[in-house]
């Protein structure tokens, strides 16, 4: 005979995960004697997670007996599975796991089989699932919610089918509502997802679990059930249905907990502002995306990178949501008087800065490391440099361009996909030094800085800082052109993620101490980059196109165009490696490491001296303000695609931030990082982000890169200028790279912006 477990239910928001969540069992904890995880579990099903773990760490710290250990362990790591803290939650979970037997070894089996699945490790989710089905086969929930979570695991073809024949299973079973609405809001919004194939299933189901839920008078798994049901009638346009459920979910979470209830309301309003907007109701619509706004800034620190389904949270969610509601913002200042219009443009500058900053922390995996950053005061630019916004839309380009005297906007006329189609173009011209580039480089600049002319001549502007966005991030704006000279022959340019994420404090006026590495011919990094990793490397390029014009016979620093192994999926051969070796050397940096030697002050490491080791005993050794890294590297579309060549090993995003931690560079920060040949992946707009995290992890205040693999000579030239730019003639980074750039222009071999224009400051440009 089958039982239910007397349960006490986690509230969990189902528009964060699409995981089914098991109750805990209370019983235990209760007559374990243990107050403190009693309260802890009724904390987590309010959605205190903070509150819940606080007081479950402090149970696992007090507890006399093993058991009552065991179970706060259990808790506390089922807490933290619910706040996305997986590696603290996997460890605490195995442990409980191991000390325990039957019913309760079961309930962890299937959390770790939910965390195995969370990390798409599909077998061992199975071997979990099929161990908690075996020792609880009478406990009707652990049955079920193993059985749910199959489904999700199978292939998109079978899921209706086996959804089809839990559901009379799940109608037949008797039990506590709570429980039951729990099983019918899972197996609903699993069908929901399934379109209209799933349209009777989801319906029959989610409205099942909205009358449990008002039996069981749990407010929370209320919200649940209504918001479920609007996103299905949302699905399949019964908009007024929509709204109403939504505008009723909307009332009852907010008589729950704070936490809880913020991180409903996101969704919840979001979806309100939608509706209104769809019929029309901008002023109410408007009003929505800023309640969504509020409650997101108000959790967005403990909003997982990536949902429980693989989803980015930045692109279903955060994205959309400050887009929105920047876009809606603007239409509604177009109806207002100018001085109105004035007062709230810096409104729309903070949430353009919040979208740049939530793409960022997608970019790296990781919130704290941007949150870190002490950027500056964005409404503080100082005299003579303009910041420029470009702000893409499905219909228009808005710009907002800050001076020291304010913002200003202006609208192109232009569609999203025009602008994102012409910026592709020229950043495939120019990446392979092919002719015809003035005309999307003129045309862009018709677009994004002429509407700004008068403004930029008044208030004689001569550094112009970008916050690009999407496409613009592969065009060099220095390259742009106004039918009679490159923008970088008229101001300084340089590139931001964002200005909240940026020092704009003038540099120490002492004497700059530097660290220059560079690799010239790698040494056993080679054995270790792996035959995947090889492999990447080696394809011709990441488009399958053929390279074509400058970029074909000119000597670059690339990994990504030497000619490909053929291994035929089996491990390199020692004359693979060899041939690897030696395509990967880079001639033109050993020349480069000695006249920068000749310029700046400090230490150098060449070839076998630039290990990992060697630069970390340097960084801990020094007070540098410079460090210049001379070496292969690639930025990929995320910080786990992205890493820079040592002679000894590879240093990913993360072994930089490593490796550059040193108290001295933590309390002093580098003032300039530069990667002279690292490489941007071909086409993907996010690989620059790259440049950017680096910059992040390596705690400096900007950084020199490149948006596509530059020409040895060209490089050896253009460095040497730089860096004699700020070490003689005490320029800023922005106008020793313009003069730099200038050099190159003004050669007749070095003239087109294919040599000239990869190289970019982001971040600090003083």
């Amino acid at each position: 005979m089958q039982k239910w477990l007397k349960p006490l239910w986690q509230g969990v928001a189902l528009c964060w995960l699409l995981m089914v969540q098991i109750l805990a069992l209370a019983d235990q904890a209760v007559d374990g004697g243990d107050d403190l995880i009693a309260q802890g579990i009724a904390l987590r099903e309010q959605g205190d997670l903070q509150k819940s773990i606080d007081l479950l760490s402090s149970a696992r710290k007090r507890a006399v007996s093993p058991g009552v250990q065991v179970r706060a362990s259990g808790e506390l790591g089922i807490s933290l599975l619910q706040a996305h803290r997986h590696e603290e939650a996997e460890g605490l979970l195995r442990d409980a796991y191991a000390s325990s037997m039957g019913v309760e070894r079961a309930r962890l089996a299937l959390y770790l089989g939910n965390l195995a699945l969370i990390r798409k490790r599909s077998e061992k989710a199975r071997s979990y699932y099929q161990e908690a089905l075996d020792l609880a086969p009478e406990a009707i929930e652990i049955q079920f919610s193993v059985r749910l979570n199959r489904v999700r695991m199978a292939p998109g073809s079978e899921k209706l089918a086996q959804l089809s024949v839990l559901s009379p299973q799940i109608d037949q079973a008797d039990g506590p509502p709570g429980p039951l609405a729990r099983f019918h809001l899972n197996l609903g919004e699993q069908a929901r997802l399934l379109g209209k194939p799933g349209l009777s299933l989801a319906y029959r189901h989610l409205d099942r679990a909205r009358e449990l839920a008002r039996q069981q008078g749990d407010r929370s798994l209320a919200v649940d059930t209504l918001d479920a049901l609007a996103q299905l009638y949302e699905d399949h346009h019964r908009n007024q249905d929509a709204l109403i459920l939504t505008q009723q979910a909307i009332e009852q979470a907010h008589s729950l907990a704070p936490g809880a209830a913020a991180r409903l309301l996101i969704d919840l309003e979001w979806r309100q502002a939608r509706l209104l907007l769809a019929d029309g109701r901008e002023a109410p619509a408007l009003a929505a995306y800023q309640r969504a706004v509020s409650h997101l800034e108000s959790v967005r620190q403990d909003i997982p990178i990536e949902y429980e389904d693989g989803r980015s949270s930045f692109q279903a969610t955060l994205e959309p949501i400050y887009l929105g509601y920047t876009d809606l913002l603007l239409r509604q200042l177009d109806k207002q008087p100018a001085e109105v219009q004035a007062a709230q443009l810096p409104k729309v500058l903070n949430a353009v800065e919040s979208i740049r900053q939530v793409e960022l922390q997608d970019f790296l995996g990781d919130r704290c490391s941007v949150e870190a950053v002490q950027g500056s005061d964005s409404a503080r630019v100082p005299p003579g440099t303009a910041v420029l916004y470009p702000v893409i839309l499905p219909d228009r380009i808005e710009l907002l361009l800050q001076t020291s005297s304010g913002i200003q906007r202006r609208t192109t006329a232009i569609a999203g996909a025009t602008l994102r189609a012409t910026a592709k173009t020229l950043a495939d011209t120019l990446r392979n030094g092919l002719t015809g580039y003035l005309v999307p480089a003129r045309q862009l600049n018709d677009w994004l800085l002429k509407p700004f002319a008068d403004v930029i001549a008044a208030q004689h502007v001569d550094s112009l800082v970008v916050v690009p966005e999407g496409a613009l991030r592969l065009v060099p704006m220095a390259a742009l052109h106004d039918g009679q000279q490159f923008v970088i022959e008229q101001y300084a340019v340089s590139m931001v993620t964002g200005m909240t994420m940026t020092h704009t404090a003038l540099p120490a006026g002492q004497q700059a101490a530097s660290l220059v590495v560079g690799l010239s011919e790698p040494g056993p990094v080679v054995d270790k980059l792996g035959l995947i990793l090889a492999e990447q490397i080696l394809q011709p390029n990441s488009t399958g196109r053929a390279v074509k014009g400058l970029a074909r016979t000119s000597e670059l620093r690339s990994m990504r165009l030497l000619q490909r192994a053929r291994s035929s999926g089996q491990p390199l051969s020692p004359r693979q490696i060899e041939d690897l070796r030696a395509s990967l050397s880079l001639p033109g940096v050993k020349e480069e490491i000695e006249a920068l030697r000749g310029i700046l002050h400090g230490n150098t490491l060449l070839d076998a001296q630039f290990t990992v080791g060697q630069l970390h005993q340097q960084a801990e050794s020094g007070d540098y303000r410079i460090v210049h890294i001379a070496s292969h590297g690639v930025f990929g579309g995320s910080a786990e695609t992205s890493f820079i060549l040592a002679y000894d090993d590879l240093i990913t995003m993360n072994g930089l931030q490593g490796l550059l931690k040193a108290e001295k560079l933590q309390s002093t920060p580098i003032e300039l990082l530069s990667l002279s040949a690292c490489e941007t992946a071909e086409g993907n707009d996010r690989a620059p982000l790259g440049i950017s995290g680096a910059a992040i992890k390596a705690r400096a205040r900007s950084v020199l890169g490149t948006l596509w693999p530059v020409a040895d000579d060209a490089a050896k030239v253009l460095m040497k200028s730089f860096y004699g730019g700020i070490a003689n003639a005490r320029l800023s980074k922005t106008e020793a790279l313009r003069r730099a750039q200038l050099e190159l222009i003004h050669h007749p071999e070095s003239n087109h912006p294919f040599y000239w224009a990869p190289f970019v400051i982001i971040g600090n440009w003083l």
